[in-house]
């Protein structure tokens, strides 16, 4: 997200070149990546002599050919019938470097489709919520994860763009399109003076990001780089007109944001670097709207939780910013401010507890050494700046690939999960899992998140976030028989799955240990050669008391009311969570009488209290908010979350303090 300082942005002037620039010949036709140059006087063209090195010759006003500056070339250096063959192509992708690297990265992305792309990891938590809305695509609400989750907490548009695109398929393009415009913002930043080798780091950052299975953070951060470019490439002869540059880039940032909270965090930062520099209308445009869309999505789609970050996680995105901040040149005001902004809140997120806690390295992890090579000519070569560039590009390499290959590694899920998956299934539904939850051990991969979730609630899922905020005893070195039983009733755990293969971290491994020992609650029922099934044998009732749990499946669950009154049904309250139909529509909530209409100002309200109603129960010991449910009646009642305004069928507060 970082750039060089831009050519004519924020109404700057043309100005004089600061360096020498990458070659760009005049365009051809259809060829809009730079505004027309003067058409130098006709010439009879040289024969093509041998290229040199692109790093090197890629400057403003040469056209890469190998061509000799005067003269006819010298006939012992004629090529030979291959190299002739290449030298005319090479020289073509350097004159369309954005398209060459868009179609590099493409290439790269559809390698990694087709070797690297499995179904754990993000890519689980990625497919489960592709799934869901897939499934319910009017759904606020996914109570097939973590007691309920909103899907929006996870990201506002990408679960549907990879339920309709495919979530791969969602991958490859952001990926490769993302490529293109850095590129692009790379040819527009006047001081780079040879942009090849920046964009090879590039699309090498996104490669790493596929192969970690980010997708979600690569639809994002596609948008945060049209925006950034929106900002740094706007045409200097559209420069006064500020508000078509807002209206586009405003919109992008929003989406970054709404594609990724954490891409929407880094337009974020590179706003505060414009602001720092007086420079309002980019600052502005890049700026408000992520600030809005997070607000907005926090009102209406609350969620709490903590994404950890250790010492090691921060110290190389320290160790970066800090490098970058040192070696860039001086007047890169830009790239040095969101360098240190950077920094101070990579050490602000270590510091504090947050939401976004170790996510905040993805920015490291993608312009890093796109920022290091591009300042690399500028350093003398074997000077002490230069070997630090130069060993700091190679630690960034480095970094991120040993990253994603573990995350290859870590997160390929057995083969079990593919092919001996259905006896399990057959045995949950046949023991009748779906009136309570399940809890699955969660393996390495985190396969369970995505290939249980459409038949059985989960307990668990994959979040981070949620799961230390909602189980905090797999993370604290507590977790002993009496707290898990505690833990397993609290959240209405009816079965407990045990796989017999790597699991997540030392918690998984001291749940599998624990459950295996021999628990007096716990009942072996079933089990193969991939699995262990275990019943509870004194479960806690989804809804109680004088309620029986019909169904509980991912976008609505199904109770059977014995008497009117309160029932506790411990889903984690959400606005959303309405009482409808068996068609799914929302009934209605309770009506003030005709009578407490007609009474005076003060005096208590009456309600007719037809259908039923929701609110939000005290804090327990636990510190949950359940949701109670008030039955005017005895019956069916059916929860589900649909997208509407206003949100939910909530309980008036007359009913709610009535006893």
């Amino acid at each position: 997200m970082a750039t060089a300082e831009p050519t004519r942005a924020d109404d700057t002037g043309p100005g004089p070149d600061v360096g020498p620039r990458p070659t760009v010949p005049a365009p051809q036709s259809g060829d809009h990546d730079r505004d027309p140059a003067p058409a130098p006087s006709p010439a009879p063209p040289p024969e093509p002599a041998p290229l040199a090195d692109p790093v090197v010759e890629v400057e403003r006003g040469s056209v890469p050919d190998g061509s000799a500056s005067g003269g006819r070339p010298d006939p012992a250096r004629r090529t030979s019938g291959v190299r002739s063959v290449l030298e005319p192509l090479r020289a073509w992708l350097l004159r369309h470097l954005v398209l060459s690297m868009t179609m590099l990265s493409g290439a790269l992305h559809l390698v990694w489709f087709f070797t690297f792309a499995n179904s754990g990891g993000d890519l689980a938590a990625q497919d489960a919520w592709a799934e869901f809305v897939g499934r319910h695509p009017d759904s606020a609400y996914n109570l097939a994860w973590y007691g309920g989750m909103h899907p929006v907490s996870y990201s506002m548009v990408s679960p549907y763009l990879m339920s309709v695109l495919g979530v791969r398929t969602t991958m490859m393009i952001a990926g490769t399109l993302s490529a293109g415009l850095l590129t692009l913002i790379l040819l527009r930043c006047r001081p780079v003076k040879n942009p090849v080798w920046p964009a090879l780091a590039g699309v090498f950052a996104l490669l790493c990001n596929a192969a970690s299975g980010r997708v979600t953070f690569g639809l994002g951060n596609m948008f945060a780089l049209a925006a950034v470019a929106v900002v740094f490439c706007w045409p200097y002869r559209w420069r006064y007109k500020r508000w078509a540059k807002a209206l586009c880039a405003a919109p992008l940032a929003a989406l970054a944001t709404m594609g990724s909270p954490v891409a929407g965090l880094f337009v974020g930062i590179v706003a505060v670097a414009l602001f720092l520099q007086k420079r309002r209308p980019g600052a502005w445009a890049l700026g408000l709207a992520p600030t809005a869309v997070v607000g907005v999505s926090a009102w209406l789609f609350p969620f709490s939780g903590t994404q950890p970050m250790s010492f090691g996680s921060a110290s190389l995105p320290l160790l970066f910013s800090a490098v970058v901040f040192a070696v860039v040149p001086r007047d890169w005001k830009t790239v040095r401010i969101t360098a240190a902004v950077y920094g101070l809140g990579v050490l602000g997120v270590w510091l504090i507890s947050s939401q976004i806690g170790s996510n905040i390295t993805r920015l490291s992890m993608l312009v890093s050494g796109v920022v290091l090579l591009a300042a690399l000519p500028f350093a003398v070569p074997r000077s002490r700046k230069w070997y630090v560039i130069v060993l700091s590009s190679l630690l960034f390499v480095g970094w991120i690939g040993f990253k994603s290959v573990d995350d290859v590694v870590r997160t390929t899920p057995a083969a079990s999960w593919a092919r001996e998956l259905a006896p399990l299934v057959n045995e949950l539904q046949e023991v009748g899992a779906k009136k309570g939850r399940v809890e699955v051990v969660p393996a390495r991969s985190h396969r369970e998140a995505s290939a249980l979730a459409p038949y059985v609630n989960l307990a668990r899922g994959w979040n981070r976030q949620a799961d230390m905020e909602r189980n905090p005893l797999f993370y604290d070195d507590t977790l002993n028989s009496a707290n898990y039983h505690e833990w397993l009733q609290r959240w209405a755990v009816h079965f407990v799955v045990v796989p017999k293969e790597a699991l997540d971290g030392d918690g998984g491994e001291r749940e599998r240990q624990l459950v295996q020992r021999g628990l007096p609650y716990l009942e072996q029922i079933w089990g193969d050669a991939n699995w262990q099934l275990f019943k509870v044998t004194d479960p806690a009732s989804l809804a109680e008391p004088n309620a029986v749990v019909q169904r509980a499946e991912q976008g609505e669950m199904t109770i059977d009311v014995k008497k009117a009154g309160r029932i506790l049904i411990r889903i984690p309250y959400s606005p959303w969570l309405s009482i409808v139909d068996a068609q799914g529509k929302s009934l209605k909530p309770p009506q003030e009488t005709q009578e407490s209409k007609d009474r005076s100002d003060g005096e208590p309200k009456t309600y007719d209290n037809v259908n039923g109603c929701l609110f939000e129960t005290e804090e327990d010991a636990e510190g949950d908010k359940w949701t109670m449910l008030l039955a005017p009646k005895a019956g069916i009642y059916r929860l589900a979350a649909p997208y509407q305004l206003p949100r939910g069928t909530p309980c008036p507060d007359a009913l709610k303090e009535q006893p």
